[in-house]
């Protein structure tokens, strides 16, 4: 064999022995400003500048298996670096997502360096050694957090709920997106398996409703299911150009609510849902028409006290539902210093007449704990609410986690109070 063609074949050898090197693969690298509202999923509420990316992998393995990212800007004030961890955060639809929250001051100016660019770096340590790939991002000078959706409201049937809601006021708005989660596939314990926020589909839109399909849950081996509990979320999307273009790349600002709905073989009448405050209430803001029934429904609770928001039309009537534990209910008034029963055992189903003038609150108590409501179905106490007038209702539904006590006040006016009191009870028990 000839000198050259046993160098060449030298040199195929040597070049099959020599293990080729893998490098690190970024898709979609993102920065920009969120807004989340308070949620059951663990996600915290407040204002973040979120940055990452859709995507990192290993082109060897084509996961992200080991891989670790940080995030560095310089601090405009001190002039020193500033080193923030980009965390791995998985879901069934995102197998590869990285990203990285920082909160936002509740007053006050934006910090500057908010707006400097970030350098996101991504690494793997391997036998050959360490394997890196790193991209810059940074938010537009202009860019502002944005406001969330409005009056969100769930119809269709139960089966395929369709959810629909109005723009966030006075901000530009470009497009939407619906993340969907399985409560039940969270996991953010790494001792307990693999990482997974749940999420197990996502769709972005240029309409204010949609309709659930499950042909849009394509996550592999995953099917959409009935009586499984889900959370919905609706975002409202800014662009960065100002296109219809919302892959995150181009995004600049995001507002996140959160509803929960249980998919059943049953269908039911629209329900406005409410978003979550801090205090544990639910808060509705949904255009209203004089006599016209509203059915409003959050997670369940053994009562709930009803309260207008400043300018809202009062309450003309009340509607219960007729399907949960007996049907019975008790109807209180506020005097304007204490809570006084109206009547005992109202019958679910029945139109309760507040009167011309209406009332700006009540309460409702005797929800048995015993009807083993699902807290995670958005229909599961659905109540009816008319109002005196036109207008907006923004006001508050907020649960009674526990038995009301008995206003001394109104103690004395019923006397037969604590004889209803004890029939309550056991009904509760039954």
């Amino acid at each position: 064999m000839s000198s050259p063609i046993r160098l060449a074949l030298a040199g195929l050898c040597l070049a099959a022995a020599v293990p080729v090197q893998a490098s690190i693969l970024i898709t979609t690298p993102f920065m920009n400003f969120e807004t989340r509202a308070q949620n059951p999923l663990g996600f915290g509420e407040g204002a973040f500048v979120r940055f990452g990316a859709n995507s990192v992998t290993d082109s060897a393995t084509g996961n992200a298996a080991g891989i670790t990212g940080m995030a560095t800007t310089v601090d405009v004030f001190g002039g020193g670096l500033v080193e923030r961890v980009v965390n791995f955060s998985p879901g069934p639809s995102i197998p590869n997502f990285f990203s990285r929250y920082l909160t936002l001051p509740t007053s006050g100016a934006l910090h500057p360096n908010l707006f400097e660019p970030w350098t996101l770096r991504f690494s793997k340590d391997s036998a050959s050694g360490t394997e890196s790939a790193s991209v810059q991002v940074r938010l537009p000078s202009s860019a502002r957090p944005i406001g969330f959706v409005n009056s969100i409201a769930l119809s269709g049937t139960a089966a395929a709920p369709t959810f629909s809601w109005t723009p966030p006021a006075h901000d530009t708005v470009n497009g939407y997106r619906v993340n969907i989660f399985d409560r039940s596939l969270i996991n953010t314990d790494p001792t307990k398996g693999p990482l997974s926020n749940g999420q197990i589909m996502s769709r972005d839109l240029q309409t204010t409703s949609y309709t659930v399909d499950p042909a849009h849950f394509s996550v592999p081996g995953y099917a959409f299911a009935f009586g499984t509990q889900y959370t919905i979320e609706i975002s409202a999307l800014q662009t960065r150009d100002g296109s219809t273009r919302t892959n995150n790349s181009n995004l600049q600002a995001v507002a996140r609510v959160y509803a929960e709905f249980t998919p059943t073989e049953t269908g039911g009448q629209q329900v406005q849902l409410p978003a979550v405050r801090a205090d544990g209430s639910f808060e509705y803001n949904f255009a209203v028409a004089v006599n016209t029934t509203y059915y409003i429904d959050p997670v369940v609770a053994v009562g709930y006290d009803y309260q207008i928001g400043a300018g809202d039309p009062n309450f003309r009537s009340v509607v219960l539902p007729s399907d949960v534990g007996d049907g019975l209910y008790d109807l209180w008034l506020w005097n304007g210093s204490a809570w006084w029963l109206v009547v005992s055992d109202w019958l679910g189903g029945m139109v309760y007449d507040f009167g011309l003038l209406g009332v700006d609150r009540f309460r409702i108590t005797g929800i048995e704990t015993s009807a083993g409501l699902d807290p995670g179905d958005s229909t599961a106490f659905v109540t009816g609410v008319a109002f005196t007038g036109d207008g907006r209702f923004t006001g508050t539904q907020t649960p009674i986690t526990q038995d009301v006590p008995e206003p001394p006040a109104a103690a004395l006016v019923f006397a037969g109070l604590a004889v209803l009191a004890l029939r309550r009870q056991r009904r509760r028990t039954r």
